[in-house]
């Protein structure tokens, strides 16, 4: 049974509240939020047992108010979502436009030496991901912990994991741009990436309609397929700097 409901959530960090009473209950089937409505949805499949009293209920136990919505022709289901382009290039322009510029900024400070090397190349597009990426989390650093609490596995556990997690960033940026601890830093770097990975690629099999951390919470960027490719790239790369 899909059942709508409208809810005084505000942002990311309200659903970071919701999102363990709604996982842990095994009533509900799939789940997911739709923040960009004004009337801030989740749209619920509950099993046959589920009633919709329990969920307003469990959304009241996180600490906000919700109501049922009677169904609606444009109601979004769950089990067959509606058809939406997969890619857009307007919604992800300010993940192109960092990436471009890390790209540029490689590409400029290895022209400086004499030969092209890719793993000094690969460094420094390592570094300056991490340090540019780092910079729009930590603007406002709270907002991204909470945004980051809601699909990572471990953030969702230690709120101190993910206040430290752009601190690491930075610390992996200057690692990879000066060339120091590039093993110790290729092996972080793979470590926390794939674990980043699981929880990314959860929130996109479950279909919900949350905010990527990746740019912090300065951009309201969809968690999709690109996050994957995103976290993917960088494990590979550092994968590929410790075979080398």
């Amino acid at each position: 049974m899909n059942t709508t409901f409208s809810t005084s959530m505000t942002c990311g960090g309200c659903l970071s509240k919701v999102t363990p009473f709604l996982d842990n209950e095994p009533s509900v089937r799939q789940w997911k939020s739709d923040l960009s409505d004004p009337r801030k949805l989740i749209h619920v499949d509950l099993a046959p047992e589920g009633r919709p009293e329990h969920i307003v209920d469990l959304i009241g136990q996180a600490g906000f108010t919700a109501s049922v919505i009677p169904h609606e022709p444009e109601t979004i289901s769950i089990a067959a979502p509606a058809a939406k382009p997969a890619f857009s290039l307007g919604t992800y322009k300010p993940l192109f436009l960092v990436v471009s510029y890390v790209i540029g900024a490689t590409v400029l400070v290895e022209s400086i030496h004499a030969n092209w090397q890719w793993t000094r190349a690969m460094s420094y597009f390592m570094g300056f991901f991490f340090l540019g990426f780092a910079f729009f989390k930590l603007l406002n650093i709270s907002k991204f912990a909470d945004a980051f609490s809601t699909y990572d596995i471990i953030a969702r556990r230690s709120r101190s994991y993910a206040l430290a997690y752009p601190w690491i960033e930075v610390t992996l940026g200057l690692l990879f741009v000066t060339g120091t601890q590039l093993m110790v830093a290729n092996v972080v770097t793979a470590v926390v990436m794939s674990i980043g990975l699981v929880g990314v690629i959860a929130a996109v099999r479950k279909k919900q309609a949350i905010q990527c951390a990746c740019l912090g919470t300065a951009f309201n960027l969809p968690m999709s397929v690109v996050t994957i490719i995103e976290n993917s790239v960088m494990i590979a790369m550092a994968l590929a700097m410790l075979a080398m």
